[in-house]
């Protein structure tokens, strides 16, 4: 597969787990969520794509969740 399939595919997983953060209201379901996420962010970088240092500054809509956590 080329790089850039890899790349559009990745994004558009990514994307689909930030909806599902976006309503999780389980802790542990979050927190696997977001292992994935992280997991897919780094893939991109691996890939040569520039990401910001953590996954969770790609997306700030999710940002009243960081309460919940401790954060």
């Amino acid at each position: 597969m080329e790089i850039q399939s890899y790349v559009e595919r990745i994004s558009v997983i990514r994307g689909a787990l930030k909806a599902l953060l976006a309503d999780c209201d389980v802790p542990q379901i979050e927190a696997m969520l977001r292992n994935a996420d992280m997991e897919l962010h780094w893939a991109l970088w691996n890939l040569g794509v520039p990401v910001p240092l953590r996954p969770e500054a790609d997306y700030s809509s999710l940002s009243q969740g960081a309460g919940k956590r401790g954060d």
